[in-house]
């Protein structure tokens, strides 16, 4: 693999507050399944106003070559709590596979594929700012919340994303979150994330153990 890659990130407690990030990878692979990995991730922090950090990401990941959708490779995914909230494998049930005439689930298949892309937005700030403390940068506690929306698309190479000119439709959420330094051994975030795509259901709590990105 070859890639090329920046960082002049700042982190706060449990993610990125100021600067940006980058990675453009290239990862061919060779033997019986021949394929090549793409990656492209860019991020950029913003801090409008002193503790207030907007975070941005695009990113794009696929394979691409005559082997990219071997039925021995695992499809990819954009339902991740890392990636769009709101649609995680754990959170569905028979009621959102509504099935059609092959007997698949439309609602589930349409996160799935060869090639991904995924944009996401957040508010970030130390919990207890807002409220007067000032104690340090987070106050007594490691806690951060963030306002976030997620977006995202799948396809394979039968198919495209409708904003160029094909069948398969992004989607979204929007929610709130926080994470919590577990005493420097890891971030636990927790979701409250409603996503737009998914007739009949409300908000989806999720929980997780990773940074914010």
């Amino acid at each position: 693999a070859a890639a090329l890659v920046y960082d002049t990130s700042v982190f706060g407690a449990t993610s990125p507050v100021l600067g940006q990030r980058y990675r453009f990878e290239v990862a061919p692979v060779a033997g019986s399944v021949r394929f090549t990995r793409l990656l492209a991730d860019y991020r950029r922090y913003f801090m409008p106003v002193q503790f207030f950090t907007i975070a941005t990401r695009v990113m794009h990941y696929g394979r691409y070559g005559a082997d990219s959708e071997d039925p021995r490779l695992t499809p990819l995914f954009i339902g991740y709590p890392n990636l769009v909230r709101g649609y995680d494998v754990d959170t569905f049930t028979a009621e959102d596979c509504r099935f059609d005439a092959s007997g698949g689930c439309p609602a589930f298949e349409r996160l799935i594929g060869s090639r991904t892309l995924v944009g996401n937005v957040e508010l970030r700030m130390p919990l207890l700012r807002p409220f007067g403390v000032r104690q340090g940068l987070y106050g007594p506690l490691p806690v951060e919340l963030a306002f976030f929306a997620d977006a995202g698309v799948a396809w394979d190479q039968q198919s495209k994303p409708d904003f160029f000119g094909g069948n398969r439709e992004p989607v979204a959420s929007a929610g709130v979150a926080v994470r919590i330094n577990a005493f420097g051994y890891a971030v636990v975030q927790l979701d409250y994330a409603r996503p737009f795509q998914r007739e009949g259901r409300g908000w989806i709590f999720q929980f997780s153990l990773a940074p914010g990105y």
